[in-house]
């Protein structure tokens, strides 16, 4: 048995499918390319795997850990369980891992706002640094040509809802329609430089 660690891309109207939804989608994937998976112990065995933090319904997500326990993983199992995914979902890189756990690695993200309609300015990215200091932590932020970058630490309280609703409170925007926003990584904040490190 080996534990597989992917990297995965949500795009396009696969953004719209709930987080929950996840598990089935990838372990019914699994199936069809033939690969076997482990499975949790109890009354209701379900494949084992462990996601990283959720993804709001509607944000593009460009590198999406996941954790996959795979019995019979061979070197072409990747091709092949990708060729079986939906259209929207696609696996970019894995491999064989082990150690820490990804709800201990997956503590960091760097997102990317973009306006739909008008540039976002520096009065958005001042709301949405406050929010960010207000439920999770800051580790850098910029202004480039209308897009805002965020490095957000605290994922479990602190996600593209905490940045919409800062925005629409404030009356930068009237809601999800009037931004786009793509979270580009998850992975583990090294305090010294602030980089977010990706976890494969």
């Amino acid at each position: 048995m080996a534990r597989i660690r992917v990297i995965f891309e949500k795009n396009g109207w696969f953004t719209f499918i709930n987080h929950q939804d996840m598990p089935v989608i990838f372990s019914r994937a699994a199936r069809r390319a033939g690969l076997s998976q482990e499975l949790t112990q109890g009354f209701s065995r379900r494949p084992r795997l462990s996601l990283g933090p959720p993804l709001a319904i509607g944000v593009i997500g460009l590198n999406e850990p996941a954790d996959f326990w795979i019995n019979n993983w061979m070197e072409s199992s990747a091709e092949i369980w990708n060729s079986k995914l939906p259209q929207g979902l696609k696996i970019l890189k894995c491999a064989e891992v082990d150690g820490s756990s990804l709800a201990k690695l997956a503590t960091a993200a760097v997102y990317k706002l973009r306006g739909a309609g008008k540039e976002l300015d520096k009065d958005a990215l001042s709301v949405l640094e406050e929010e960010v200091r207000r439920t999770g932590e800051l580790f850098g932020s910029a202004l480039d040509g209308g897009e805002i970058t965020l490095k957000i630490g605290d994922l479990e309280h602190c996600g593209a809802g905490n940045l919409v609703r800062a925005l629409t409170s404030r009356g930068v925007i009237n809601g999800w329609r009037d931004v786009l926003l793509v979270r580009k990584t998850v992975g583990t904040i090294e305090r010294e430089s602030g980089e977010i490190l990706q976890l494969l």
